[in-house]
């Protein structure tokens, strides 16, 4: 199904919010995927992916450590979440420097961190890499050039941001302005799930608060 980007935005973050994800947290992805879709990337499974963590762990991701240099996951998490270590990396990101590169191990969905990356790189006016295996993308002051395609990217990686040095050759700019993105129908599922738990239960006091006849017809 084609949807509009506003659309996808208040979805997902209805969705984050059903899934148990805090409040500002889940505006964070609702923008990450507007970001992706307006780009044109796989953007559906990666988000529902991390919201399916959220789930499980019912809102209680565990909290990344910084350890020998990197972001890392605690002791016995696997990995640690996009939706804590996007914000992570926005708030760490002036802090970025040749010799002082952002590390993070066992990302889950790092496609998730590169609206993080782009978007401190156009509001600092810096020139970043994020890269992990495999894919390589330079964020350079408001715009976006990739090193590999847009299929997706590891179900888990360690990630790196750094200050781009030399400017890489054969880069393929990857320009916003797309109108509407396609929701695939398991992910599309996946959001009406999460989404209906944002709902309130009706009960008998608000059916009869509510518009309507309630117990009793005066007709």
């Amino acid at each position: 199904m084609l949807t509009s980007l506003n659309e996808i935005e208040m979805t997902v973050w209805k969705a984050a919010r059903g899934a148990g994800l805090a409040w500002g947290l889940a505006e964070e992805m609702a923008q990450a995927a507007r970001w992706l879709a307006d780009r044109g990337f796989a953007w559906a499974e990666p988000i529902c992916a991390c919201l399916a963590e959220v789930e499980i762990r019912q809102g209680r991701l565990p909290v990344p450590v910084f350890h020998a240099g990197a972001w890392s996951p605690p002791e016995g998490a696997g990995s640690i979440s996009p939706a804590l270590v996007g914000p992570l990396l926005s708030d760490l990101a002036l802090e970025i420097a040749p010799d002082r590169p952002f590390h993070a191990r066992a990302v889950a969905q790092p496609l998730l961190l590169l609206p993080f990356a782009a978007r401190a790189a156009a509001d600092l006016g810096h020139d970043f890499i994020l890269s992990w295996d495999g894919a390589s993308y330079s964020c350079l002051h408001s715009e976006l050039h990739a090193a590999a395609d847009r299929r997706g990217a590891p179900a888990v990686a360690d990630v790196d941001l750094s200050v781009v040095r030399d400017a890489e050759a054969g880069l393929v700019r990857i320009a916003a302005g797309a109108r509407h993105a396609a929701v695939p129908e398991p992910a599309e599922a996946a959001l009406e799930r999460w989404v209906h738990r944002t709902y309130v239960p009706a009960s008998a006091e608000s059916r009869l608060a509510g518009a309507g006849a309630g117990l009793t017809d005066n007709d």
